[in-house]
């Protein structure tokens, strides 16, 4: 498994199936700002409510081979195996990465659990083997990470056009994050300290000399 954060921003993306897994798979589609389509020809309370407030498309059918057309990632979730396996080899004919619910086998790419505060996305997986572990784990981990971090990265980002602006090479900023990101300047993070942690950076970065 190679881990990739696949950037889906308007992207066409398609969720058969519109029960409550599927619905889980649009919420995260919709997190994700993906423009999402449903096809199937009954939906759950939750996806009508969605279709009526545009959020998603509904194709009100039962799946079709060429319905794959125009879509850059699918996701089934109709739990009948032979439509499943259709629908896989209608998505590796087409070259659109697809997910099968379940069926890791038929997956180009597993569906972590994960934590997502604004920008911060941390994700769990088990590479498909125990989907059950990686919701604990999340679980057990949401508290830790609030919305301390979330607006952490809001100013670092921030910063960190500051570092590129005033460091030269990508060397120097790659040695120049490792030391300015302490402990000391993330325990002040922890304490919500921002104005702290971010007089220390710019400190940092004013004082950084390059490597010779």
């Amino acid at each position: 498994m190679y881990p990739v954060n696949l950037i889906l921003d308007d992207k066409p993306c398609v969720v058969i199936g519109g029960g409550h897994v599927a619905l889980r798979k649009v919420e995260g589609l919709l997190e994700a700002k993906a423009k999402v389509t449903v096809i199937s020809p009954m939906l759950v309370n939750e996806l009508t409510n969605m279709v009526q407030n545009n959020l998603i498309i509904w194709k009100e059918k039962y799946y079709e081979t060429g319905d794959l057309d125009g879509f850059e990632l699918a996701i089934c979730a109709v739990g009948e195996e032979n439509a499943s396996k259709q629908i896989w080899a209608d998505a590796h004919k087409a070259r659109i990465l697809i997910n099968v619910v379940d069926k890791l086998p038929l997956c180009d790419f597993a569906l972590p659990a994960k934590i997502r505060r604004g920008d911060l996305l941390v994700t769990f997986s088990t590479n498909g083997k125990s989907p059950a572990l990686s919701r604990y784990l999340r679980c057990r981990m949401e508290k830790e990470f609030d919305d301390t971090y979330a607006l952490w990265l809001d100013r670092l980002s921030i910063l960190r056009n500051e570092a590129i602006a005033k460091l030269p090479t990508s060397n120097d900023r790659e040695i120049f994050w490792r030391s300015a990101l302490s402990d000391e300047v993330m325990l002040l993070v922890q304490q919500k300290k921002y104005d702290e942690a971010e007089g220390a950076i710019k400190n940092a970065i004013n004082s950084f000399r390059p490597q010779s």
